[in-house]
C-alpha cells in the first residue's frame, strides 16, 4: 500500500514521543471548486485528524491561506484542533493588528487588484484580514487568466508582497508565512516530530522550516523540498487514517 519512503515516515511519526500534525486545506484535504465555500472535503482525512487530536502528546492544526472563520466553516474543524488562517497570521488562539502603514498598503493593493479583475470576465478579488487575493479559476479564457495573474504579480506596492498560487495571485501586508507559523508552533509545543502536508507553492515555506526529525509531504505533482510525496487527496486521507491507527496502537 505504501512505498518504503512513505512507510518509513508513517512508522517514525506513529512512534514519536510527541507529535505536531499540521495540514494545509485546499488541495490537500479538499479539492477545488468555483465556489470556495463549496469545495469537496475529504471527510476521511478530517476524521483521521480529529482522531489524532484525541491521542496523548499529539497536537493537530489546520494551516491555510483562508481566513480563520471561513476555514472553520468549510472544514468543519472542531476543538481541540488548532485552526490557523491567513498563512498563520491569525488563529483560534489570536491574531495580528495591522498598523497604519499596513492598512494603507492593503487599501492600495485592493484597488489595484479590483481594477485588474474588472477587466477580465470571471476574475474576482477575495478580501482577507491581511491579504487580498485575485482569483482566476472562473475565467474561461486561460490566456486572459494568465495575463491577469502576470499583471497582478508585476504590481509594485510598498508594504505589499505578491505571490502566485493555484489560480490565484495573493498580496500580503504581513510577513507571516506557513514556515514562520510552523517554527513558532514548534517553539511553543516542543514536539519530537512535526508532520506538514501541503500541495501548493505557498506550502514550500512550511516544508523548508522542517528539521531532520520532521516529515514534509507534498500532495500531487510539482517541484518540492518535501521528503515524501502522496499522489492525491484520497491518498492523504488514507495516510492520515493509517497514522491515526498506528499511533493509537503505539501508545497502548
Amino acid at each position: 500500500m505504501w512505498t518504503s519512503n512513505q512507510q518509513k515516515a508513517l512508522d517514525h511519526l506513529a512512534t514519536a514521543p510527541s507529535l505536531l500534525v499540521v495540514s494545509d486545506f485546499d488541495g490537500t484535504l479538499a479539492g477545488f471548486s468555483h465556489d470556495a465555500m463549496q469545495v469537496p472535503v475529504n471527510h476521511v482525512a478530517m476524521a483521521a485528524l480529529q482522531q489524532l487530536t484525541s491521542l496523548p502528546r499529539t497536537r493537530v492544526a489546520l494551516l491555510s491561506g483562508r481566513d480563520v472563520q471561513g476555514l472553520i466553516q468549510v472544514s468543519g474543524a472542531a476543538a481541540p484542533m488548532i485552526v490557523a488562517g491567513s498563512h498563520g497570521a491569525e488563529s483560534t488562539e489570536g491574531g495580528l493588528v495591522l498598523n497604519e502603514a499596513q492598512q494603507t498598503a492593503l487599501s492600495t493593493v485592493t484597488t489595484a487588484l479590483e481594477k485588474i479583475a474588472a477587466s477580465v470576465p470571471g476574475a474576482f478579488v477575495e478580501l482577507k484580514p491581511y491579504h487580498r487575493v485575485l482569483h482566476v479559476i472562473r475565467v474561461a479564457d486561460k490566456q486572459q487568466a494568465r495575463t491577469a495573474l502576470d499583471r497582478a504579480l508585476a504590481l509594485e506596492i510598498p508594504g505589499a508582497k505578491l505571490a502566485e498560487g493555484k489560480w490565484i495571485a495573493e498580496a500580503s501586508v504581513v510577513d507571516f508565512t506557513k514556515g514562520t507559523w510552523i517554527t513558532s508552533a514548534q517553539e511553543q509545543y516542543r514536539p519530537s516530530a512535526t508532520l506538514f502536508l501541503g500541495d501548493d507553492t505557498t506550502d514550500e515555506n512550511g516544508f523548508a522550516a522542517l528539521g531532520s526529525q520532521d516529515v514534509g509531504i507534498k500532495v500531487g505533482a510539482g517541484d518540492t523540498c518535501a521528503t515524501v510525496r502522496l499522489e492525491s487527496i484520497d491518498r492523504v486521507g488514507q495516510f492520515l487514517s493509517s497514522l491515526a491507527a498506528a499511533r493509537s496502537v503505539a501508545q497502548q
